[in-house]
């Protein structure tokens, strides 16, 4: 120790400042100097570690500095103590080992005196006192929040130690302001308005090495309690502003509003003036002739079809419908147009000047119109009589009649397709028995070569890719065979002409079963089915044909109400419930209104119309039900999907129903 002692006295004759720690932060020596200048009372400091006396920013330079001084670089640290603080210094480092152990030097001059620190001190109050006066003229002269951030790093850096160097970061209501600093060493406030903690802010320097000054967080804290009281008025301040225009903007609504009252008032005496002129004119028509016209009413009411009156400006003169008001457009009030109709009646009748006869669709309806010319004195089309008829019913009638011989067509057609069919697949499913069997016997005198010649390839397949699935290939063209021959004896047996009688004994697992086959062309590009069938049910007396058309009516259905760009799932279900069988078809379709659901069963009720829906379908098939002595019922939800149940009771004799359709 010795020589560390001379070495202490030799620092000490050439530096005011010597302070030497071991590796652990362990103070070994202090110059009187310091004790002096720095320490109150003179306390001895030997034996105390740095982490104890110095200020947080001072022990981090001084921990920095002694890994860089031990790889043999240069260093300099600011010495500052967390209290009993008089000033701070700039202290170099040195590095050395004695008896195996580190030595740490902190040595320096204190070339401009006391005096001149204080000084220095007095002057950087000075700037942090302008700073926080900047700062405070900053909050009244910007009009938001936002506009105060934007211009608060220029202005607090006016008051750092190095205002060039300085890097300032703020953030407030999750937005933010500058970059936050890169160096380690930086100093932070919270930002808190009314408790709630709001943002921060965040100073540090570019360079590692610049110590940041307690002095500067205390500005840093000041500047921040400042804030916390001028950020509450700024928001407070907002939210006037903002209920302010808000008022403003209620305002003119309400002068538009007023605005569009008047105008609204206009149109209506307008048309007050309008009808004016409507009654004007039946009175003259009519004047002198109130006997007349209250048969002509008499009659206009008596008669079935809807009937109409117009004048030449397609306006109703008189009607036999009570919700037609005189005045109104013919096209508006009859059929909700906002225009006249393509195929519009007077204007054929104004050009040829005789009657028009022809038949409308109207939404769901097929309407028979009837227009007749009315002359005045000078034998001119002075305005049409119109007679509309219903005939939804009979084109319903037609349009089922030309279905039923197209289905019989088809019937006549697919019986022949069927039997083509039959006769080349009863050669494919023979052969490939044949094919099947020869394979079994051949494989295994090729496997032997190919053991021998492994190179061996058939139909250009390498033999081990070749051998792994021949028979899969054979089995998928027997399975694919099979499967034909029973959609064509499902189809054969659809077409099959049905006697009515109710003598078959029905097994409704297998009818399902093929049913599925039948529509699964149609459906599958909507739904996927899943069958869900119970084991051992009964068979029941019945017809099986008219059971496959029920089924097939309901699962096609199921797949309509799929809405498009939707893969749907419809599930069969089959099951016994005490005395009866009970079939569901369940669907994730649209589902139907309460409205809907009680009318599904009603002959011609349809909402399918547009599509061709004739509205039979369903009346059909709770007809076929109700002939078996059975139940079919509906639950439906809308945006959920829908439920038939069909129940039939087993195990009754054939005398309990009935014998034909």
């Amino acid at each position: 120790m010795s020589q560390l002692e001379d070495l202490y006295s030799f620092l000490e004759n050439s530096f005011d400042y010597l302070l030497v720690t071991d590796k652990e932060g362990v103070i070994l020596h202090a110059c009187k100097n310091i004790l002096t200048d720095f320490i109150v009372n003179n306390e001895s400091l030997k034996g105390r570690k740095l982490e104890e006396i110095l200020f947080p920013s001072s022990l981090k330079s001084f921990r920095s500095v002694m890994e860089k001084v031990r790889d043999g670089k240069r260093g300099v640290v600011e010495f500052a103590l967390s209290d009993k603080l008089k000033s701070s210094i700039s202290l170099r480092a040195g590095y050395t080992e004695s008896a195996g152990k580190a030595v740490f030097f902190f040595f320096g001059d204190n070339p401009s005196g006391l005096s001149q620190e204080m000084e220095w001190q007095k002057n950087e109050r000075i700037k942090e006192l302008a700073c926080l006066y900047d700062i405070a003229k900053l909050i009244e002269a910007t009009r938001s929040i936002d506009e105060f951030f934007s211009k608060f790093p220029e202005v607090l850096s006016a008051g750092m130690l190095y205002p060039k160097d300085v890097e300032i970061y703020t953030s407030y209501d999750n937005r933010e302001y500058g970059n936050k600093p890169a160096s380690r060493n930086f100093l932070s406030v919270e930002l808190v308005v009314r408790k709630e903690h709001k943002g921060e802010i965040r100073v540090g320097y570019c360079d590692e090495d610049i110590i940041m000054l307690p002095e500067e967080q205390k500005m840093l804290d000041e500047i921040a309690r400042m804030l916390n009281v001028a950020l509450e008025r700024k928001e407070l301040e907002e939210r006037l502003g903002k209920m302010e225009s808000e008022g403003a903007q209620n305002r003119a609504r309400l002068k538009k509003l007023k605005s569009q009252v008047a105008v609204r008032t206009d149109e209506l005496v307008d048309q007050k003036n309008k009808l004016s002129i409507v009654n004007s004119y039946l009175a003259r028509v009519n004047e002198g002739w109130e006997k007349a016209k209250i048969q002509l009413e008499t009659i206009f009411k008596a008669i079935p079809d809807e009937v109409v009156l117009l004048d030449t400006n397609r306006k109703v003169i008189m009607s036999n419908r009570d919700d037609i008001e005189p005045g109104d457009y013919c096209y508006s009030s009859f059929f909700g147009r906002d225009k006249p109709c393509d195929n519009c009646r007077l204007a054929m009748i104004m050009k040829k000047k005789t009657p028009v006869t022809l038949t409308i669709k109207d939404g769901d309806r097929y309407l028979q119109v009837h227009a007749l010319p009315v002359y005045n004195s000078e034998h001119e089309v002075d305005g049409i009589l119109e007679f509309y008829r219903d005939v939804t019913l009979e084109k319903t009638y037609d349009q089922q009649l030309q279905q039923a011989d197209k289905l019989a067509s088809i019937g006549e057609l697919v019986s022949g397709i069927g039997h083509e069919i039959n006769n080349p697949n009863q050669f494919i499913r023979g052969n490939i028995k044949i094919v099947k069997q020869s394979l079994e016997d051949m494989l295994p005198i090729v496997d032997e070569y190919y053991a021998s010649n492994p190179e061996l390839k058939i139909a250009r397949l390498n033999y081990d890719f070749f051998r792994k699935h021949i028979m899969v290939l054979v089995d998928d063209m027997a399975h694919g065979s099979e499967r034909i021959k029973s959609i064509v004896q499902g189809l054969r047996a659809f077409t099959k002409k049905d006697e009515g009688l109710l003598v078959d004994n029905v097994e409704i697992n297998t009818i399902i079963e093929a049913t599925t086959r039948l529509v699964h062309k149609e459906v599958h590009k909507r739904a996927e089915i899943e069958l869900d069938l119970g084991s051992n049910l009964q068979t029941f007396k019945g017809n099986a044909q008219k059971i496959e058309q029920v089924l097939i009516n309901l699962i096609v259905n199921a797949s309509q109400s799929i809405p498009d760009n939707t893969k749907g799932r419809i599930i069969v279900r089959t099951m016994k419930q005490n005395s009866h069988l009970v079939a569901q078809i369940v669907d994730n379709g649209c589902g139907m209104n309460e409205k809907t659901m009680k009318q599904i069963f009603d002959p011609f009720f349809t909402t399918k119309r547009a599509k061709g829906g004739t509205g039979l379908g369903l009346a059909i098939v709770f007809r076929i039900v109700e002939e078996h002595g059975g139940t079919i019922s509906v639950n439906s939800k809308q945006g959920v999907g829908t439920t038939f149940t069909i129940k039939i009771p087993v195990g009754l004799s054939m005398d309990s129903k009935k014998g034909g359709s």
